[in-house]
């Protein structure tokens, strides 16, 4: 592979936005996905893993799925040799999932269209259904550009005592 062609992953990329960071919380997944669709599989079967709450596990990857595909598809325009990187925290109190990519800014939270969930699926725009299903799936939900790229944070509350 030419030394221009070579994946480009995110190094080391500092996750300084973590709420769980000093806490009680444990790394369970740092992973980077290659932006790539046909890679979300595999980052699934890593959370499948690295979560052992079946239900929780299926909601981390149904936004993940959701986040990622879009940053591949509108965010990196399908770019060859891209990396996401998603690590995923968990305390006992919360699971906190951090994805960091470098295509440029945009904030889903604020910027995906808002569905009017009143119309007919057949009369619905396309746009916005999958972050707003993010955004209740999950208890607090934040994006942020720090020059570098975009970071997005999820926070679900856990409603049970986790063994770590």
């Amino acid at each position: 592979m030419a030394e221009s062609s070579k994946p480009t992953q995110i190094k080391n990329a500092q996750f300084k936005k973590s709420r769980l960071a000093g806490h009680d919380a444990k790394v369970l997944l740092d992973y980077q996905v290659p932006a790539r669709l046909e890679e979300i599989e595999k980052l699934a079967e890593a959370v499948n893993m690295a979560l052992l709450d079946r239900d929780l596990a299926f909601s981390v990857n149904l936004c993940l799925d959701e986040l990622i595909t879009n940053t591949i598809v509108h965010g990196l325009k399908g770019a060859a040799g891209r990396f996401i990187h998603v690590q995923i925290n968990m305390s006992n109190e919360w699971l906190e999932i951090l994805l960091k990519d470098d295509a440029p800014r945009f904030d889903p939270f604020m910027q995906a269209p808002v569905p009017n969930l009143d119309l007919d699926v057949s009369e619905r725009p396309i746009g916005g259904l999958g972050v707003h299903i993010v955004k209740k799936l999950m208890d607090e939900v934040h994006a942020d550009y720090d020059g570098t790229g975009n970071l997005i944070v999820l926070l679900k509350r856990l409603h049970h005592q986790v063994t770590m």
